[in-house]
């Protein structure tokens, strides 16, 4: 189901924000943080497990709009709605994660932390 491309970490929040971005939540990738390598997306550890893979849906969808010349604010503003809706309805979730992973064409790779 996965092709070739990105990874997904699980990163301890506090050193990024300490080290790179003050304001680093929830999550965050390479093309809106500098600090990210390409091709990464990453996830705040402070986001327990069930809440993961509503960030990560909006991550890759953030990701992919911005990919395609969004802006930041209108990518975001598509990924929050979208999000919105699946934590109104839990049961697209999954269906909508499996496209979005798709469109951004992620090798998926789960790390336990980046640092």
């Amino acid at each position: 189901m996965y092709s070739k491309g990105a990874a997904i970490w699980i990163v301890n929040s506090e050193l990024v924000r300490d080290t790179y971005d003050m304001d680093f939540t929830e999550g965050g990738h390479d093309k809106v943080y500098s600090f990210i390598p390409k091709g990464e997306v990453w996830i705040d550890d402070d986001i327990g497990p069930r809440e993961r893979a509503f960030v990560l849906l909006h991550e890759l969808h953030e990701r992919y709009l911005m990919s395609k010349g969004w802006t930041y604010d209108s990518a975001h503003r598509s990924a929050s709605a979208i999000e919105y809706q699946c934590r109104k309805h839990p049961a697209l979730l999954k269906k909508c994660l499996a496209a979005e992973v798709k469109k951004n064409a992620l090798l998926i790779t789960v790390h336990a932390t980046r640092f």
